[in-house]
Formats: C-alpha cells, sequence, structure tokens
C-alpha cells in the first residue's frame, strides 16, 4: 500500500497539477483537510518559504474561530511560510443563503492573494468524501446524469481567470487524512457545526449515510467517488467522439488523438483568447474564432 504522500505525489504528477517549483497559494481552515495538505506540500515544494504561501479566512461563524489563525501561524508561519489572513465581519453575513456567501468570499480573497503575488495555482483541500458527499447530494437532488460527474483535480478559477484551482486530494480517504495527521503530531481544529446532521444536508450524507453505507461495503466512499470519475470520463469520451465524427465529415481519413482534442476543449474554455488553432495533420487545423469552430486545410 503507498504510503499518503507517496499518493500524493502521484496525484500531482500524473494530472500534471504543478510543480514543486511552482508559486502556489493553500486555502487552509485550520481543520485537519487543509492542515495535513499545507504540511504535505511543505515536504513537496523545493523551496517551501519562496513558493508556498497560505490564505485564511476567519468566518466569524463560531465565537472562538479566532483560535484558527493562532493554530495555522503556530504550525506554519513559525516555519518561515507567509499565510494571510482576512476576517468576514458578522455584520456582512446575509440572512439566508450565508454557505454560498461564505465561499464567494473566499473565493475573492484567494483570488486577490494569489494575483497580487503572481500566483496562478490556489490549492484546496477536497478528498475522496467530499467527492462521494457531493454525488450522493446530486443523485438524490435528481437531474440528468452529466450533472453528477466527479468534482475536477483541476478547473479554472472562474470564466475570465488565469488561475487555476487544483484537487490534489480527490481520491484519498478522509480516516487516512486523520491518520496522517495523528501520525506526524499535527494539530487541527474540528469546527462542531460538521457534526451536526441536522445542520446541513451535507453533514446529513457526511454522519448518517456514508457511515451507514460503509457497513455494507467499508469501500463505499472510493466506490462512489470511483463512479463518479467513470461519469466525467463518459462525458469527455461523448465529446471526443462528436468531434472526431466532425473531424472525419469534413476531413475524411485524417487521423486525430485524444491529446488534440484535449487540447481544442482547453481552448474552447479560454474564455481570454477569441481565437486559436491546434493543428492535426495533413496541413488541417481545427479554428476557434469567437464562438465559431472551423475544420481548415492550409491551401483553402
Amino acid at each position: 500500500m503507498k504510503s499518503l504522500y507517496r499518493q500524493f505525489q502521484l496525484n500531482i504528477q500524473s494530472h500534471r497539477l504543478f510543480s514543486g517549483r511552482d508559486k502556489v497559494l493553500v486555502a487552509i481552515s485550520g481543520g485537519v483537510d487543509s492542515t495535513v495538505l499545507a504540511n504535505l506540500l511543505f515536504k513537496y515544494e523545493s523551496q517551501p518559504s519562496d513558493h508556498l504561501f497560505l490564505a485564511h479566512v476567519d468566518h466569524q461563524l463560531r465565537p472562538d474561530s479566532f483560535k484558527e489563525k493562532e493554530l495555522i501561524d503556530r504550525q506554519f508561519a513559525s516555519r518561515g511560510l507567509q499565510v494571510f489572513h482576512k476576517i468576514w465581519p458578522r455584520s456582512q453575513h446575509p440572512t439566508s443563503g450565508i454557505e454560498n456567501a461564505a465561499r464567494d468570499f473566499r473565493y475573492r480573497f484567494y483570488e486577490e492573494v494569489a494575483s497580487r503575488l503572481g500566483i496562478s495555482t490556489i490549492i484546496l483541500a477536497q478528498h475522496a468524501n467530499d467527492q462521494a458527499e457531493t454525488t450522493l447530494l446530486k443523485l438524490i437532488r435528481g437531474g440528468d446524469w452529466e450533472t453528477i460527474s466527479a468534482m475536477n483535480w483541476s478547473r479554472p478559477l472562474n470564466n475570465s481567470s488565469d488561475i487555476r484551482v487544483v484537487r490534489p486530494l480527490l481520491n484519498i480517504k478522509k480516516a487516512d487524512l486523520y491518520a496522517y495527521a495523528k501520525s506526524t503530531g499535527l494539530e487541527w481544529i474540528e469546527d462542531p457545526s460538521n457534526q451536526d446532521p441536522d445542520y446541513t444536508s451535507r453533514n446529513q450524507i457526511r454522519q448518517v449515510v456514508l457511515p451507514a453505507l460503509e457497513k455494507i461495503n467499508p469501500q463505499a466512499v472510493e466506490h462512489i467517488a470511483d463512479f463518479a470519475e467513470q461519469i466525467k470520463h463518459l462525458k469527455e469520451d461523448q465529446l471526443f467522439e462528436m468531434l472526431k465524427l466532425w473531424v472525419k465529415e469534413s476531413a475524411p481519413d485524417l487521423p486525430i488523438k485524444r491529446s488534440q482534442i484535449d487540447q481544442f476543449e482547453a481552448l474552447l474554455k479560454n474564455k481570454q483568447s477569441p481565437n486559436g488553432r491546434i493543428e492535426l495533420a495533413g496541413q488541417v487545423s481545427l479554428i476557434k474564432h469567437h464562438d465559431e469552430i472551423q475544420v481548415r486545410k492550409e491551401n483553402e
């Protein structure tokens, strides 16, 4: 069995998330997930004090939330890492939709810090249990099968940003994060609201549904997360087959690689670049021009 750190390394490398020489920003809360993530990255980065930065938001949702800052600074600022702290004052909290509002506030802060430091990668600590919880919530709420696909290992922060959000822990279980934290002597803070099954629908999944499923099969979390990943690949395969057929109609017998379709998909999603091309073979290119896509031969 691979060590957690080795699995973390493999995730970064196999999904090409970032390199140990990149400047990265970690979203940290003081909980076990992001505390373990920051510790793993301290080991992974070649020069942590130059490449690794932390961003923390005190949402002031609990009277003792100030303790998060103290704990983060004690464990990471003391190692020479720069930690950026931000308070979301209670006076700014909405009367409803507080979870979405808190998320928006956090992400604006992460983007602000990353832009200021010239960082293009924000790292989040979402893990296999988060993946399974999200999949079950989507199933319960109903909708199209395509909406059930897994969270991405990497995605743009938003449609107009060059900053990426990456999740290198997506196939690692929460129990393994706890085991790692205990074995390495890390300290963390448990948010009591996460333990209350009546607080949110996600908490009901976390505290009631998943434990019941794990009694049936201890690998329930992994299997649910794997299912969501398979759905995501099915969607990607659909796009690949549709584009391949379209190219074949425009340029019969032209070979096309999956990597070329992946490049073109990334080009289509890049709102910053209205125009671009991916060269195929035989002087044929896939062309993006604003909202139009074309297959074009160079002699046309």
